[in-house]
């Protein structure tokens, strides 16, 4: 991947970092004007839609896969009826059990949905329909906004896959820097990540300090592989309270501007 088409991408991910929801359309659009204004043109790289089109594909799985299960739900439906009517014992077990295994794949899909693709964690769709109502939040509690260090450098002088893999290391890390309940983390957009506290299960963990020490430690890590004999990341923060019914947008202009303050810091 060239690297203007790596600033083009990332300039079109900051643009839209503000949207709840990012259709591969809205996507396509800001990628083109953004290309435009640069004067780039990548008429012939093919690479330009790969990502858009995994995602699409990512998407499309899940919306045949629920479309199963409801065709399945709606068969098994009418059956218990029948059984139930029929006072048939032998279907009524038979249809329990289809019920069971289609429990089992809609909480599959239920992952699928709300994860990010690439790292596992939660994605902002979970984000707004579980932790949001009309972008305000439905609790009290703590968030950090992330933003690893230098990543678009990264980007640019070792690669897209190896980009990947920090983001992968990132969300693993933090995962096991943060084993308590009433935490999850979420790929906000790009290399962002939110971090949720809820304050009735974290009220007794000093989160500023926790905070502290993961960033410190993660620095001290090295990260190998066969093309690279040492790679060192790091992130900057910014973390503050919200409480129910705040607005989502004046809690992030919050954290964002700290986050920039704890990068000039430590830069």
């Amino acid at each position: 991947m060239s690297n203007k088409l790596k600033e083009v991408t990332y300039l079109t991910v900051k643009n839209l970092k503000s949207h709840d929801i990012i259709l591969p359309g809205k996507y396509s659009n800001t990628f083109s004007n953004i290309a435009k204004k640069l004067q780039v043109d990548f008429s012939e790289e093919d690479i330009i839609l790969k990502d858009l089109h995994q995602n699409e594909e990512h998407v499309n799985k899940i919306v045949k896969k629920t479309s199963e299960s409801l065709d399945t739900l709606q068969k098994s439906t009418t059956e218990a009826r029948e059984a139930i009517q029929l006072k048939d014992d032998e279907s009524l077990n038979g249809i329990n059990l289809e019920l069971i295994k289609m429990q089992e794949q809609i909480n599959f899909l239920q992952k699928e949905l709300f994860s990010d693709p690439l790292t596992k964690a939660y994605n902002r769709k979970w984000f707004a329909d579980y932790y949001l109502k009309n972008d305000k939040f439905q609790k009290n509690g703590s968030i950090a906004f992330i933003d690893l260090n230098k990543f678009k450098i990264i980007n640019d002088t070792y690669g897209h896959l190896v980009g990947d893999q920090v983001l992968k290391y990132l969300v693993r890390f933090l995962e096991k820097e943060l084993p308590y309940s009433g935490i999850d983390i979420v790929r906000y957009a790009g290399d962002e990540f939110l971090i949720l506290f809820d304050m009735k299960k974290t009220s007794s963990l000093d989160i500023k300090e926790i905070m502290k020490k993961i960033q410190i430690k993660l620095l001290k890590q090295k990260l190998k592989s066969s093309k690279i004999n040492e790679l060192k990341i790091g992130f900057s923060f910014g973390l503050t309270d919200f409480k129910k019914d705040q607005e989502i947008e004046y809690i992030l202009e919050i954290v964002d501007t700290l986050m920039y303050k704890n990068k000039q810091e430590n830069i």
